[in-house]
């Protein structure tokens, strides 16, 4: 996650249905076009019992790998001794004769200490222990682990690994940043230790390095014991919650537990936090920052996590976890989500106070961070394949917390997610599929993550109406619950709530390059039976591979510039539709108001607009006399009241000539 300009704003982060339309002179064609109403399909839901046991922390008869971590972190050099013992769980079809591990931190950046993890030794967990060939990979960040003899699918392995992680001295999610002078010298350790790899039936091992592109993240859930040692006089907000904490004069030792399963844990460490709690509903939500940054961050921090809290619980699920930290650190984007530990970054905050960046993104911060535990943590994802997924589930979800809280959707949104995609186009030049992975599209993740891909959700929920869409995430989430998911997960549980296969929407939405590009092919009045027969088509139609549908507005204007008729209809690319009027029009339009999607070149356009009607058929004389133009039928008005009161006086005349 990225920001500070407009760019960086977007790659960091960067309600109502439509009435359906009936009668028949409007076209409907969606739904016709993929599916047959009267003739629905029946599809079955997966079984949601895991949230309703894992939402109570009943883990019972699951199996998770188990990772016991111990750290010490040297304050002097910005190092990290770790001890790592790895219990793990085969859950995959395949048997495996080694397993990858992810040493992210020498991908990081840094200014002239690289991060790094040096692999001491890996070793059995026997006694006596014996050494475990292994591989390091420096390149791929990665290492290999040879295994003793193959693991089979259902069988469990256990060994050792022994590492040294060094801080990278940049504004990465992981470093060793600030200065004691100032009181902002923070330690961050974040995914600095040996992570195993996921095995998927897409990629086999996801081995992908470290990117500067979006996430790199893609971790299974594991049960952690997580234990770290920090000089004592420090302050230190870490993934779980503290169990215990020891002594001895020197250096304190924090014992934390998530309790249940996470992907991953971190910690930050600092002598100068300052620490606020409040219990939110059986969680105690915390929130560490350095002392200059007291006027932004008390109180308020604490008050935009806890409502986040309590809106995404209400709206999708539970967050099971005892515990959720916001903390402080230093990078050069907004904020990054942890499982129970989000950070803000000191940057944004300095970015608010120049003015660089609007006041209300340190609200979006938090917010934004908070959501990524119900999308990416609670709910996981191959970051780099699918991260649109979660950056979009979680754009829209701080989008909806200001509709919530504020009563606009787009509150937070620093450039409105609407323009920014219908200019697209005109402004890049370039087409922009949101169904890809990463590294298809590097130069395009902050726009298509954070930008097209809630707006395309919200474009959702206007077609299908509020309920279904929050009813549809609500049961995605829990389909879900402590897996990976996929975009074909999230379209299957829409159409388990609305019981209609939804391809009409998802494929030309999620894999089209480019948006609609309406023109109008011809309007034709017939004068004979008022009707007015529309043909419209989209220009882009051949650039794309699937066909849009969309329910557009469309106005109708007479002579005089009265509103002959209002209506929606369904545009499916090229399209004819019939309406029926009361008299011979002047200008049809098409209203872009609303999440109407279609390529613009300017943000003042919000019609497209046609004068030229072809008219055809017989005008009857009552029809004619309709349609003069009013000064016209004015002239005669007076024309005729003077000749008759013209007739009238000669003939009086005459009447008294003859007396």
């Amino acid at each position: 996650m990225r920001g500070v300009s407009r760019l960086l704003i977007l790659a960091l982060l960067v309600s109502v249905s439509l009435a359906p339309i009936n009668g028949d002179d409007v076209l409907l064609g969606s739904q016709d076009t993929y599916l047959s109403p009267e003739n629905p399909p029946i599809i079955d839901s997966m079984t949601i019992a895991d949230y309703d046991e894992f939402s109570v922390r009943n883990f019972t008869g699951a199996e998770f790998s188990h990772l016991n971590l111990s750290v010490k972190l040297n304050e002097v050099e910005s190092t990290v001794e770790g001890n790592l013992t790895v219990d793990f769980y085969n859950d995959d079809p395949v048997p495996f004769s080694r397993i990858p591990f992810h040493l992210y931190p020498s991908g990081m950046m840094y200014d002239s200490r690289q991060g790094n993890i040096t692999i001491l030794n890996v070793t059995t967990t026997s006694e006596p222990a014996q050494e475990m060939p292994y591989s390091v990979l420096w390149e791929q960040q990665l290492m290999w682990v040879n295994m003793t003899e193959a693991l089979q699918p259902g069988e469990r392995t256990e060994f050792h690994i022994e590492f040294i992680t060094t801080l990278p001295d940049s504004l990465d999610r992981a470093n060793a940043h600030g200065a004691n002078a100032d009181h902002s010298r923070i330690y961050t350790f974040s995914s600095s230790y040996p992570i195993p790899c996921v095995y998927d039936k897409f990629d086999g091992w996801n081995t992908d390095p470290y990117v500067g592109f979006g996430d790199p993240f893609y971790i299974d859930m594991a049960l952690y014991e997580f234990y770290v040692s920090a000089p004592d006089g420090m302050t230190v907000a870490a993934t779980g919650k503290l169990m215990k904490s020891d002594s001895d004069g020197e250096r304190t030792t924090y014992h934390f537990d998530p309790i249940l399963p996470v992907r991953e844990v971190t910690f930050s460490a600092s002598r100068y936090y300052q620490v606020e709690s409040a219990n939110e509903n059986g969680v105690t939500v915390s929130s560490f920052y350095l002392p200059d940054s007291q006027p932004e961050w008390e109180d308020y921090v604490l008050e935009w996590a806890s409502l986040t809290l309590i809106l995404l619980n209400e709206t999708y699920g539970v967050y099971p976890y005892s515990t959720l930290n916001v903390v402080e650190q230093h990078g050069f984007y907004g904020g990054m989500e942890y499982p129970c530990q989000v950070y803000m970054t000191r940057e944004a905050l300095e970015g608010v106070r120049a003015g660089s960046i609007y006041p209300e993104f340190l609200e979006l911060v938090v917010v934004h961070e908070v959501a990524h535990q119900w999308w990416s943590q609670l709910v996981g994802d191959d970051c780099i394949d699918w991260g649109f997924l979660d950056e979009g589930l979680t754009c829209w979800s701080h989008s909806y917390y200001g509709e919530v809280y504020y009563s606009d959707w787009e509150y937070l949104q620093y450039h409105r997610y609407l323009d920014t995609v219908r200019l697209h186009h005109e402004e890049s030049g370039t087409g922009s599929v949101i169904n890809q992975s990463n590294y298809e599209r590097p130069n395009l993740v902050g726009y298509i993550d954070y930008t097209k891909a809630p707006l395309i959700l919200e474009k959702l929920r206007v077609e299908i109406g509020h309920e279904k869409f929050v009813e549809s995430l609500s049961h995605f989430f829990k389909q879900n619950y402590f897996e990976i998911a996929t975009l074909p997960d999230l379209q299957e549980a829409f159409e388990f709530v609305c019981g209609e296969v939804l391809d009409w929407f998802f494929l030309p939405w999620f894999d089209n390059p480019f948006l609609p590009d309406y023109s109008f092919v011809g309007v034709i009045y017939n004068r004979t039976d008022d009707t007015l027969t529309v043909s419209i088509e989209d220009l882009n139609e051949d650039l794309n591979p699937y066909s849009y549908s969309q329910r557009v507005p469309v106005r109708v204007y007479g002579y005089y510039g009265e509103i002959l008729r209002d209506e929606i209809v369904w545009i499916n690319s090229t399209t004819t539709f019939v309406l029926s009027v009361s008299t011979q029009p002047t200008k049809v339009s098409l209203l872009y108001d609303g999440y109407i999607l279609v390529d613009l070149v300017s943000n003042d356009i919000d019609s497209l607009d046609t004068q030229s009607i072809q008219i055809v058929g017989i005008l009857s004389p009552t029809d004619l006399w309709r349609q003069l133009p009013i000064e016209i039928v004015a002239a005669i008005a007076v024309t005729g009241v003077v000749w008759v009161l013209v007739f009238y006086v000669l003939r009086k005349r005459s009447l008294r000539g003859a007396a």
